[in-house]
Order: structure tokens, then C-alpha cells, then sequence
């Protein structure tokens, strides 16, 4: 992991601010993110993304070629672009992304759109500059097309059924029915989110109850299921859960931390999480007066991540979240051990 000279390396790939090492004993409030998190999902709604984006095009819209339009580790680039914490909102701005490729090469063959003219890194690097998020990306594809055309990809651009095949792939026949009411009838498999595994240790967490709390992009009932299979609902009431059930409040709004601090009555709290929108929540709550204070904690594995989020201004970058809280802990212990003698 790249260094700074504004970071001290406490343990391998665990990088704290160097102005934050005095703070880390104060901590006394915990906001986890789940997807990437608590839950490794590179297996489950990643791949949902992915599967998602090529039935639509393959068997909704009966284009041809067999080229994967996107890869999961490539749904990271979206992620990077800000504003997609909403893994339905992604998934639209991919098949957006391709149905404003095809009007420009006037082509429906998957393995030319996959190849030809801007790559999605490209593309998801506007998208950034611009301000990230469905509705910039929607601007970006709209504003490059004659009206025919936007017509033409309005036309088939139906979120309804592409969020509909999505639920499919990551309910599948054991959850579908639970998480969104229906019995799958197009994806008739295992639910993708069997493939997900739990990455925190509910010990570690344990020492911080009962000020735990939980943000995530996931609608509500994802998230009752996916602290039960982590183990941890009884560690978190719902009223420290918030989910993405359409409202206005969710990342990166600041508002989203203080809720739950002041509900959690923490002094000093972190916020791990896993994307840039989860950075800038904290960057964000940062700037309201308030005596509460937020640190960020980013987890990623991923090398070539590190300087986007230390130039962004991250407290805390680590590969591991039980390292992070480890570390955590026995700073605070240390503290009281010192303030004993």
C-alpha cells in the first residue's frame, strides 16, 4: 500500500492520519457500512450487476455477441465515480452507458460495444469529474445523443425490468419471495447473496455495543437478512439502522451521521466503509458545527485505490476492518491503563 508522509503504518496495510492517533482512544461510537464491510459481496451483488446488465441486453433485448459488457471487479469504477451506492441505480447507468453507445455506432452487437469507442473507464471518470451519480450520467448520455435517439434509448431503457432481473439474481428462489414479494420467474437459481461472506468479527464489535450502527444503500428487509446471516442483529437495534428504501436521507448526506450519532449519544465516532460516497459522508458531516465528531475509516484491497482516498482525505485506510477495530481497542485499553497508573 503506497505511503504518506502524513500517515503512520501501524500495522501492515493499516494506514492512520498521523493527527488522528491521539483521537483513536476516544472513540466511543461505531457506524459500519455492510457491503464490503461487515458482508464481502464481491460474489453476490457485484456479480448481480454483471449477470443483470448482459440478460438484459442478451435476452430482454435480444442483441447479439457474447462479449460480458461488464466484469464485477469493474462495478468498482462506478463505485469510485460517487453516487452509486445504490446497486440498482448502477446497474441502470451501465445498460444506459451501452444503449447510448449503440444509438452513436448504430450497432446491437454486444462484442463491438464492449471493444469500440469509450471504455468505461473512461466514461466513469466523467462521470466523476462531473459530480458522480445516475443523474449525471443520464445528463452526460442524453446531452450526447439527437433527440431521435434519446428517444430511441428511453424507449428501451426500462429500469423496471432491469431492476426486476437483478432482484432475480440476488433473491433468487430461496429469498426472492422474503426480500421483494414475488417468486422469481425469469432466473430460477439460488439466491446470489448464499455466495456472501462475513468479514467482521462480532467480538470486536461487541466491545463498542450498544453504540452500533449500521448505513447502507440496501433497502430495509436486505438488511434484516443480511445482519442475520452476518450475526449481528442482536447487537443492532433497528432504530441505528439506516437503509436505502427511497428517501431522501442516505449517503453521502451528512445528515445520515448525525441522525445516528446523536440517537447513539457518541462523542467521537468512525464510519467504515468501502466506496467514495462513504468518505465523503464524513468529509461532509465534517463541516456542520457540531461538538460530535466523525473519523473515516475506508476499507479497500485494492492497491491502486489507496492514493484516490488519502488524496481525499481519509483518517483511516486499511485492507482488513478487524485490524482496524483491533487496533482501536487496544488503544483505548492502553489509554486506561495509563490513566490507572
Amino acid at each position: 500500500m503506497p505511503f504518506s508522509h502524513k500517515f503512520v503504518e501501524v500495522q501492515p496495510h493499516l494506514l492512520v492520519r498521523k493527527e488522528m492517533m491521539g483521537i483513536l482512544p476516544l472513540i466511543d461510537g461505531l457506524v459500519l457500512d455492510i457491503d464490503g464491510v461487515i458482508l464481502d459481496v464481491s460474489r453476490s451483488f457485484r456479480v448481480a450487476i454483471s449477470k443483470t446488465t448482459q440478460y438484459y441486453f442478451s435476452k430482454i433485448l435480444n442483441w447479439g455477441g457474447s462479449s460480458t459488457l461488464i466484469r464485477p471487479k469493474e462495478t468498482q469504477l462506478f463505485k469510485l465515480a460517487g453516487g452509486f451506492n445504490n446497486d440498482w441505480e448502477l446497474t441502470y447507468g451501465v445498460v444506459l452507458f451501452y444503449l447510448g453507445k449503440s444509438q452513436k455506432f448504430s450497432s446491437q452487437n454486444l462484442d463491438f460495444l464492449r471493444s469500440e469507442g469509450e471504455s468505461l473507464e473512461e466514461f466513469t471518470e466523467k462521470v466523476r469529474d462531473l459530480g458522480g451519480g445516475l443523474k449525471t450520467l443520464e445528463k452526460l448520455i442524453f446531452s450526447s445523443l439527437p433527440q431521435g435517439q434519446q428517444r430511441k434509448v428511453t424507449e428501451l431503457w426500462r429500469k423496471d425490468v432491469i431492476k426486476r432481473v437483478f432482484q432475480e439474481y440476488y433473491g433468487g428462489v430461496d429469498y426472492c419471495q422474503r426480500l421483494y414479494g414475488f417468486n422469481p420467474t425469469l432466473v430460477k437459481q439460488k439466491g446470489l447473496l448464499n455466495e456472501e461472506r462475513v468479514l467482521m468479527d462480532r467480538e470486536k464489535i461487541k466491545f463498542f455495543y450498544p453504540k452500533v450502527a449500521v448505513i447502507t444503500g440496501r433497502t430495509g428487509k436486505e438488511t434484516v437478512v443480511a445482519l442475520e446471516r452476518a450475526n449481528l442483529a442482536d447487537l443492532i437495534p433497528s432504530h441505528l439502522v439506516l437503509s436505502d428504501d427511497g428517501g431522501v436521507l442516505k449517503k453521502p448526506n451528512s445528515e445520515v451521521l448525525l441522525s445516528l450519532g446523536i440517537k447513539m449519544q457518541t462523542r467521537v465516532g468512525i464510519y467504515m466503509g468501502d466506496t467514495w460516497d462513504d468518505l465523503q459522508t464524513v468529509r461532509n458531516f465534517g463541516k456542520i458545527h457540531t461538538q460530535m465528531r466523525f473519523l473515516s475509516c475506508i476499507i479497500s484491497r485494492k492497491r491502486s485505490e489507496a492514493p484516490i482516498y488519502i488524496e481525499g482525505g481519509v483518517d483511516i485506510l486499511a485492507r482488513n476492518p478487524n485490524g482496524v477495530l483491533s487496533f482501536i481497542i487496544k488503544s483505548k485499553e492502553m489509554e486506561e491503563e495509563s490513566g490507572a497508573n
